[in-house]
């Protein structure tokens, strides 16, 4: 997991965005950290584990200022299906 939370870096890929649509409504502090199949030959991947929590920022230490600290309580996991993440990448090339 980065050092940093203040970018949202996995909300930006298809299988970000398929997981957001399964968790409805987060906050803006909430992120995506951690994401992967859970088979494990390529030719099997079928199912997305998707997980992600409110971060807040520290406020002593290393890195006092960024925002590295997960907020008890808010962890939330999807699952995101091959299919799902096809879904997305099909409507978004028959939109260009």
């Amino acid at each position: 997991m980065p050092a940093d939370m203040t970018e949202k870096i996995f909300e930006t890929t298809k299988f970000g965005q398929a997981a957001l649509q399964k968790l409805n409504h987060v906050t803006n502090s909430f992120r995506l950290f951690d994401a992967g199949w859970l088979e494990t030959k390529p030719e099997d991947f079928n199912i997305m584990k998707v997980t992600g929590a409110e971060f807040r920022v520290a406020k002593f230490g290393k890195n006092k200022g960024k925002m590295t600290i997960i907020v008890p309580g808010t962890k939330r996991t999807v699952y995101v299906t091959k299919a799902e993440i096809q879904i997305l990448l099909t409507n978004n090339s028959s939109k260009q």
